[in-house]
């Protein structure tokens, strides 16, 4: 692996509901890996206390990169959704659209926004979104010129 750069992100966190079906999507999906699963949170307080919670959370990760996928489950009321909700999104970087977002959807996502060209400010890319298992918008991007 190559020298750290801070500041940098380290980690995208997810609340799903159902741990075991999170990860059954995100992997047949996208090819992330579990890299390490967490059922007890051990945290020292300043003053000496030790808390033990019981979590259950799982890392993924895309072979050979750095950077973690976190999920964790717990329930949560979605039925109320705040509109600004829904521009939130997790992005993933494909080379072939067409392949990934049939991937994605024979792993059980249903299409929220077909295959479609957009471009603004010196970047052109094809872009779909699908659903994950709890309800969370997941964009392919396949960039075509430009970059971020």
């Amino acid at each position: 692996m190559s020298k750290a750069v801070s500041p940098r992100i380290n980690h995208v966190m997810l609340y799903v509901s159902n741990l075991e079906k999170s990860i059954g999507f995100y992997t047949r999906a996208f090819d992330l890996q579990v890299t390490n699963r967490l059922d007890t949170l051990i945290a020292t307080q300043p003053d000496g206390t030790v808390l033990v919670r019981p979590v259950k959370m799982a890392f993924l990760k895309f072979p050979g990169q750095d950077f973690v996928f976190e999920l964790a489950e717990h329930s949560a009321d979605t039925t109320h959704i705040p509109v600004a909700f829904l521009f939130q999104h997790v992005g993933v970087d494909v080379v072939d659209i067409e392949a990934a977002f049939k991937r994605a959807r024979e792993a059980g996502a249903p299409e929220l926004t077909p295959i479609r060209k957009v471009s603004a400010k010196g970047i052109e890319a094809k872009q779909a979104f699908v659903g994950g298992p709890d309800g969370e918008r997941v964009e392919l991007m396949q960039i075509i010129s430009g970059e971020f």
